[in-house]
């Protein structure tokens, strides 16, 4: 099941930097980069983990702040279930960016999906 429920995380996630080409383009290949996107790969896998009934979202970007959106979870569950979930994923992505607060242009634009093995 797929539902859609946008929220603005203003002042959870904070302003939303310049662009993931910007971020591409200040930090290259170097370390720094490698280091902030394994960083942010290992908050989304942890969220999978702790959240098996998720199965993807997105964060998108409008005047500046970012939204969680486009929430993917399966089975079905009750309302309140999807928002401790969808809480748990606001949570992560900002302790990803208060660890990393100049790396809020990765999230931009980006879909995170369960990866199956």
């Amino acid at each position: 099941m797929s539902r859609r429920n946008d929220a603005n995380l203003k002042g959870q996630l904070g302003q939303s930097g310049p662009g993931a080409d910007a971020f591409a383009q200040r930090a290259g290949n170097s370390v720094e980069a490698m280091k902030i996107r394994s960083q942010l790969e290992r908050h989304v896998d942890s969220l999978f983990e702790r959240c098996p009934e998720l199965w993807g979202f997105s964060v998108r970007s409008e005047n500046d702040e970012l939204f969680v959106s486009d929430v993917g979870i399966a089975p079905r569950l009750s309302a309140q279930q999807y928002g401790e979930i969808f809480q748990d994923i606001a949570r992560t992505l900002a302790e990803f960016l208060e660890e990393e607060p100049g790396a809020s242009e990765l999230l931009r634009g980006r879909t995170f999906a369960r990866t199956l093995h």
